[in-house]
């Protein structure tokens, strides 16, 4: 419940608040008496305030249960929101009226003046608690954040522990514990929202973890379930013969009524889809069927007592079966029923997204390389980093080889110049020279080349040593070393700066899979040489550039009509999922 209030959006739910009201308040409640009634009179040995109770269990709809079967169907906006809204607030009327309804039935006195004042009480008080609690919450949490360093170690558990806390206030103040905790969800998530330019990562961490506890909380309910059922019928079964029969009919004439209340309800334009407009029969009947139960049908039947005065509590078992039956039946009936009514959602195409997310990349690509005051390796590195984007095919060894080939032979000559020049001294070139000579055989494999090119930068000690007189030995003449190490990265240097222009040059949309294999190495091997300690804050701010040039890519391809609103909405969402993703890795 805290989870929902959370994501929901406010903007939307503020709009449709006439809508929630009569779906969530005034239909559960006529649907609590008019199945609460109909009951007693099919079923006179149960007593009329479990009845209510159990028409309070089956009433609530489950928002989950209802996006799982139509998944694949396209069903309309207006009929959404309002079975959204629904979901999300007749929880906790259906738990405030089983709550009454089991007081009821345990003190044997009811009235209904006292019931409304304590609907009240509990609805609205509840709302009002969750408010002003959850924004005491939000408060603190906010200033927790401004003395941590690391905000996720703040918000995350918070978030985890205020729905508790809400929900043990509220219940203690005599209110509705679980509608303050979704007036407490609303209060934090609107306070979410701001956070979502600072704290990218923040919410990352939040929502998987949110992810994976709503997962596993639905899982062990029906796990429950499947413990519960089969223990159930064996304790129904002895008390009669027909008696599964009879509750199953039961819970099928409790679907059936609470349908067509549903139906009635919407076509009598009291739920305003459309404003003054009444519903069309169709979307009267997707508000009778989307009326889908699961999860808090089931833990409110779950959570009946299972002793009372010392006896165990009358008719839990068949509760608990009927309620099971029409969890099933509200399951089953729409996912057949709505394939055949609403047309299937339409498929992205995903050949013009590629199509375009690859064009798009480029573009960023080319206006990183305009840059004139980037250094080489902070540009790759980006560059990397946008090519993995594109669903590029795989490097073909043979095109890597071949390449490879090429770039071997540029390296030579970047260092023949290198070793040319008047400043390096003899014994250097004559050694290396003799290294190239012996070690430019043809149709050397990608690691044996770089293998050799880690023997040429880094020769051993020893060998080196040995063939230079006591002047030039590094291990004699410690400023040698300093001169060696300013040589080798002005080759490394040299090599890659022409390395990298010729990639450049040849690089198509075809051959860029190969081009990429093949600087990577390069890439691999120059950060030996040229890593600083302010590197890594040159590449962040240079990749959040990057991005931007595809945001504007996008906006500019929408805007002269090359891409439609679906596409660029896709390539959007694309952006700022490698953009959080990235920044939560760093």
């Amino acid at each position: 419940m805290f989870n929902d209030g959370r994501t929901i959006d406010t903007g939307q739910m503020t709009n449709a608040f006439a809508k929630i009201m009569s779906m969530a308040v005034y239909l559960a409640i006529l649907t609590t008496i008019v199945i609460g009634t109909m009951t007693h009179a099919v079923m006179a040995a149960i007593p009329l305030a479990l009845c209510l109770a159990l028409a309070a269990i089956v009433t609530p709809t489950d928002s989950l249960a209802l996006s799982s079967i139509t998944e694949n169907v396209s069903l309309p906006k207006a009929v959404s929101g309002a079975l959204g809204g629904e979901s999300l607030f007749n929880d906790a009327s259906g738990i405030v009226v089983l709550s009454l309804a089991l007081s009821a039935y345990q003190t044997g006195d009811f009235s209904f003046s006292q019931g409304l004042l304590s609907f009240i009480v509990n609805f609205f008080g509840g709302l009002l608690v969750g408010l002003i609690v959850g924004s005491l919450f939000v408060s603190l949490q906010s200033f927790l954040v401004g003395k941590s360093m690391d905000t996720a170690s703040v918000i995350v558990p918070f978030s985890l522990m205020i729905p508790f806390a809400i929900y043990l206030i509220s219940e203690e103040l005599g209110c509705s514990g679980i509608l303050a905790v979704v007036a407490g969800g609303l209060i934090y998530g609107i306070n979410q929202s701001r956070l979502k330019l600072m704290a990218t990562n923040v919410r990352l961490v939040t929502n998987a973890t949110w992810g994976i506890l709503s997962n596993l909380l639905n899982g062990i309910v029906f796990v429950l379930l499947g413990v519960t059922l089969p223990t159930v019928i064996v304790a129904i079964i002895p008390l009669s013969s027909t008696l599964i029969l009879e509750l199953s009919g039961l819970a099928l004439l409790i679907y059936l009524t609470m349908g067509v209340v549903r139906f009635a309800w919407a076509k009598l334009n009291l739920v305003k889809i459309h404003g003054d407009r009444p519903s069309t029969f169709k979307e009267a009947f997707l508000i009778a069927v989307g009326g889908v139960h699961g999860t808090i049908t089931l833990a409110m039947a779950l959570s009946l007592p299972v002793t009372l005065a010392g006896h165990a509590f009358p008719y839990r078992d068949q509760l608990i079966f009927v309620a099971t039956v029409v969890i099933l039946l509200s399951l089953i009936i729409p996912a057949i029923v709505l394939p055949r009514m609403l047309p299937a959602k339409q498929v992205p195409n995903q050949d013009s997204f590629n199509h375009h997310r690859s064009k798009m990349v480029d573009y960023s690509i080319a206006r990183i390389k305009e840059l004139p005051t980037t250094t080489l390796a902070d540009r790759n590195y980006v560059i990397d980093m946008l090519t993995s984007q594109k669903k590029s095919k795989r490097a073909d060894k043979k095109a890597v080889r071949d390449l490879m080939a090429q770039t071997h032979d540029i390296e030579i000559q970047a260092t023949t110049e290198v070793l040319s020049n008047d400043h390096v001294p003899e014994q250097f070139s004559n050694e290396l020279s003799r290294r190239i000579a012996l070690h430019t055989t043809p149709g050397r494999g990608f690691w044996k080349r770089i293998k050799f090119m880690m023997h040429l930068w880094l020769p051993r000690k020893r060998r080196f040593s040995n063939r230079l007189p006591d002047s030039l030995n590094p291990a004699k003449n410690p400023q040698l070393v300093q001169k060696r190490d300013n040589f080798r990265k002005q080759i490394e240097t040299a090599v890659y700066e022409r390395v990298n222009a010729y990639l450049d040059s040849i690089e198509t949309p075809e051959n860029t899979a190969t081009v990429t294999f093949v600087r990577t190495g390069y890439n691999f091997r120059h950060a030996r040489f040229g890593a600083d300690d302010s590197s890594d804050d040159r590449q962040n701010q240079l990749l959040i550039q990057a991005f931007q040039y595809e945001y504007t890519y996008v906006a500019d391809a929408f805007k002269n009509q090359k891409i439609t609103r679906q596409v660029s909405d896709q390539l959007n969402q694309s952006i700022t999922t490698d953009q959080m993703v990235y920044m939560a890795d760093n």
